[in-house]
């Protein structure tokens, strides 16, 4: 058997971006940069992550019936939000009010909200060396992924003891 990850950056992503979306229906939300392919156009929020600590001793879970064992760990991830666009600042503010807010633990379903810093301003000069709006948070997230690898585990054992004389 494979060893396997229960959740995945691609199922956190998904996740964040579900949760984006309900909240900005008019942005386009991308997944990190990529080489080569230009940044679409404003309004949009590209998300990064940027950052993985882990928050516990991982807890281990022994299945001998079918051979597996379970280790768990809860992780840290901080995942960088950078909004384009004229609302950019207004959206920021937004998302870090709710993030802080049962609203974002009712939203995400993969994951669960810590906090996030203050916005910051940072304008971007683009390819055609115009400056557009950019506001960028970094939101931290914690998730439980579980990695399941085959086990070896002893069926029966015999003691045999020779008397000393």
């Amino acid at each position: 058997m494979a060893t396997t990850l229960s959740i995945t950056h691609t199922q956190i992503y998904t996740d964040l971006c579900r949760y984006l979306l309900a909240l900005f229906p008019d942005c386009e939300v991308i997944q990190g940069y990529s080489n080569n392919v230009p940044l679409p156009k404003a309004p949009f929020i590209l998300m990064n992550i940027i950052n993985e600590s882990e928050m516990n001793t991982q807890i281990s879970n022994y299945r001998g019936s079918d051979g597996l064992a379970d280790v768990t760990r809860s992780v840290e991830a901080a995942v960088q939000l950078d909004f384009y666009g004229s609302d950019s600042g207004q959206n920021a503010r937004i998302f870090a009010a709710l993030w802080r807010d049962f609203h974002a633990c009712d939203g995400l379903t993969v994951c669960k909200p810590l906090y996030a810093d203050n916005a910051r301003y940072i304008p971007l000069t683009n390819e055609e060396q115009e400056f557009e709006e950019r506001w960028s948070i970094t939101a931290n997230l914690t998730y439980n992924p579980t990695v399941t690898h085959a086990q070896d585990f002893i069926t029966g054992a015999s003691v045999s003891i020779n008397p000393i004389i």
